[in-house]
């Protein structure tokens, strides 16, 4: 029996399930699979030998771009699905490790570390944010690199007292499609950013069910300047800010991303 509605304000909500971790990692493989662009940039300005660390390697995709037989990677994440996921793509310069960022434990230190796809934002406050970096510094060389992309909202979007809507469609694997909708409301009094991202499946098969699922979190939205506070406390000096990956300039009234090089210097 199929119900008829006078109005769309009777219609019933809609529901999303808990997105479920392995579901996670398989959608962020299928959205990111052709992306390279960042790849690319990391290419270009991380060291060309030596020993590189990458913080939230996620599936690898960036890593096995980067390897080869002068420069060697690992990659540390905390999500055992995304890791193996990666681990189903050998690479014979390439390792892996379940790892939290705040805690990161190698025997030798690494030539340069770097963090993508503003994975340093998921750590929210200024405390993590200082702990990770800290991390950072000490399983770096002497005056070893890192490379961080942030995220840095526009004065427009802190403006915005209301929540920005977007949304992506790609195809699903074995027929249809899967739109992914993505909800973001700045919360001024923990200077966050509240994220939500929803994926509705749509298989458009007989004998398969439509399926929707969300996953809410926190991203920290902090000026530049705060973050260039929190990297000098952590004793690292900003080479080079860059607002794009063809490393064009930072505009922070338009462009939401921001790409630091800095160095370690030690403390006297």
């Amino acid at each position: 029996m199929v119900t008829i509605y006078q109005d769309y304000q009777d219609e019933p909500g809609d529901v999303f399930l808990p997105l479920p971790e392995d579901l996670a990692a398989g959608l962020y493989a299928l959205e990111m699979e052709n992306f390279s662009e960042d790849s690319v940039f990391f290419a270009k300005v991380l060291p060309q030998h030596g020993a590189i660390l990458e913080m939230g390697c996620g599936t690898g995709r960036v890593a096995r771009y980067l390897a080869n037989e002068n420069r060697t990677l690992t990659g540390i994440d905390i999500s055992l699905p995304m890791l193996r996921l990666a681990a189903k793509h050998l690479h014979p310069h390439c390792s892996f490790y379940c790892m939290d960022m705040l805690a990161p434990a190698f025997r030798k230190p690494f030539d340069a570390i770097f963090i993508p796809y503003n994975t340093l934002n998921l750590l929210t406050t200024r405390e993590r944010i200082f702990h990770c970096l800290l991390g950072c510094q000490k399983n770096l060389h002497g005056e070893g690199t890192l490379i961080v992309q942030l995220f840095i909202p526009t004065k427009a979007f802190l403006d915005t007292n209301r929540t920005i809507f977007q949304f992506q469609m790609f195809d699903r694997p074995g027929g249809g499609r899967i739109i992914k909708e993505i909800l973001k409301k700045y919360l001024p009094e923990s200077e966050t950013i509240l994220l939500e991202e929803r994926y509705r499946i749509r298989p458009m098969q007989k004998g398969l069910v439509n399926e929707d699922f969300h996953a809410v979190s926190s991203i920290a939205a902090f000026a530049l300047p705060h973050w260039l506070t929190l990297f000098a406390e952590a004793n690292f000096t900003p080479q080079h800010i860059w607002g794009t990956y063809a490393c064009g300039p930072y505009d922070a009234t338009a462009s939401s991303c921001c790409l630091l090089v800095l160095k370690q210097h030690k403390p006297l």
